[in-house]
């Protein structure tokens, strides 16, 4: 699935998160920040009717991490220059876990969260910007250093998937020279400018066969790819099924089909 820029709390059991290869556990003592958009496979691990999943996913507004730099005096503290990734779990200090449960409690009806809800929010933010991986949220709020060229080229492969790409025309719009683009891209998204983008394309076709209906060939054109055998191989190997296979697993689990048995 397709992680927007978010935070991942977790408050009962736990979830793992596969980016390029890499994984990455979050759960009631840790938790996961996505900053750029990511394809994300994820796993959970431990969960029972008994004891499901609880958990709480907030976005993240750019603007407001921004304002609350200045008003901390940090907008023009010296952050890194290079590339952080762009996801990463950190582990939850007892202050932030105590401005989460406050967010939590201010959620509980339209009137609290209201009121309560953004200052609420501003606490978490505060925190965390404190935390150990503060720098990567600073730097995104800022936008500065080379993450700024990454977001730029994650964002032009989200808004033209389905076009020609190639790294050497990528790198000159973002003002960076290929090699280094390459390695700066998958410091940030664990992922180089071409897996990143065939990712997201396997992941678009997905939606479309399951939520439109649509054939995997007229999938597979939708969203760029020009030879049905090369999408057919690279989808088994990101979902380990054939598109036709992932259509009748998700049909034959769907609540219709079950109460047809």
């Amino acid at each position: 699935m397709l992680y927007s820029s978010s935070i991942c709390f977790v408050a009962q059991g736990a979830k793992w998160a596969h980016v390029g290869g890499v994984t990455y556990r979050y759960d009631p003592m840790n938790y996961l920040v996505v900053s750029l958009p990511l394809p994300v496979e994820v796993e959970i691990p431990e969960a029972t009717p008994e004891k499901p999943l609880l958990g709480l996913v907030l976005q993240v507004d750019v603007a407001e991490v921004g304002q609350l730099l200045l008003e901390m005096e940090e907008a023009d503290a010296q952050i890194g220059r290079h590339a952080q990734p762009g996801i990463y779990v950190s582990p939850i200090h007892p202050e932030l876990a105590d401005a989460i449960t406050r967010l939590t409690k201010a959620s509980i009806d339209r009137a609290r969260a209201r009121v309560l809800g953004p200052g609420a929010m501003r606490e978490v933010l505060f925190h965390m910007l404190r935390g150990d991986q503060g720098e990567q949220l600073r730097q995104l709020a800022l936008k500065a250093g080379a993450g700024r060229g990454i977001a730029r080229a994650v964002r032009h492969l989200q808004d033209h998937f389905d076009q020609p790409t190639d790294v050497d025309s990528l790198a000159r719009m973002v003002g960076m020279s290929a090699s280094t683009l390459h390695r700066n891209f998958k410091d940030v998204t664990a992922l180089t400018p071409i897996q990143y983008l065939k990712t997201i394309r396997l992941h678009r076709a997905r939606v479309l066969m399951l939520s439109a209906g649509l054939g995997a060939s007229e999938a597979a054109f939708r969203v760029g790819y020009q030879s049905q055998s090369q999408f057919g191989r690279e989808f088994k190997r990101l979902f380990g099924a054939t598109p036709t296979q992932v259509v009748r697993e998700v049909q034959a689990s769907s609540p219709e089909a079950r109460a047809g048995t």
